[in-house]
């Protein structure tokens, strides 16, 4: 029983890691970009970001 609650555990926090990580890149791609209007050297960043992930 504990194996099952400590995989469980380490599941959820290997989880929950991976998500704050995909939020810091999606918020590090919307400063990279001027949303009035992107350039094309914000669509590289982006694009750099994303290849990341």
């Amino acid at each position: 029983m504990t194996a099952l609650v400590l995989t469980t555990a380490n599941r959820s926090a290997t989880f929950f890691g991976t998500l704050i990580d995909a939020l810091d890149k999606a918020i590090t791609m919307a400063r990279a970009v001027h949303h009035d209007s992107p350039s094309a050297d914000d669509i590289k960043n982006v694009r750099a970001i994303a290849a990341t992930i």
